[in-house]
């Protein structure tokens, strides 16, 4: 039985055609298109930017890109992995079901018990090390909802 047998459809916000684990979540109910995030950003940075996606879908699997007012966000059945465009760099985030260190994450803010959002600042896409694709890996089958 895959995850998708497993668990249940998600809802599908009637304006915005978002997907969420539960209906009619808060959210904000706004269309954005990711060339958005780039304006007046350095060429650099695009590449900066496309390198994490391809970090993370090579380390993940299939996912969806959600272009937010203020973060890209990266989804699989949950949002798992961000990206906060800057003029300088990447601001990403990663949702894991367990505590990790990495020496580039900040300090973690912990949601729950069991959910912890890292976050750490991309300049240079040789900061994408094999440590990092495991957790890649980890919050990448979190947000499929598997245990």
């Amino acid at each position: 039985m895959t995850v998708a047998e497993k668990t249940t459809p998600l809802w599908i916000c009637p304006r915005c055609r978002r997907r969420f684990l539960t209906p009619n979540v808060w959210h904000a109910c706004t269309e954005r298109e990711l060339d958005e995030h780039f304006t007046g950003k350095p060429a650099q940075i695009r590449a900066l930017y496309e390198a994490w996606l391809a970090f993370v879908e090579r380390n993940g699997g299939p996912i969806t890109v959600v272009p937010q007012k203020t973060r890209i966000s990266f989804q699989a059945r949950s949002r798992f992995a961000s990206a906060m465009v800057r003029r300088g760099w990447i601001d990403c985030s990663l949702w894991l079901k367990h505590a990790a260190k990495h020496p580039l994450f900040t300090p973690v803010k912990r949601e729950t018990e069991r959910e912890f959002v890292y976050t750490f600042r991309l300049t240079d896409k040789n900061q994408l090390d094999n440590e990092l694709a495991a957790l890649v890996k980890d919050a990448y089958r979190a947000g499929l909802e598997e245990k």
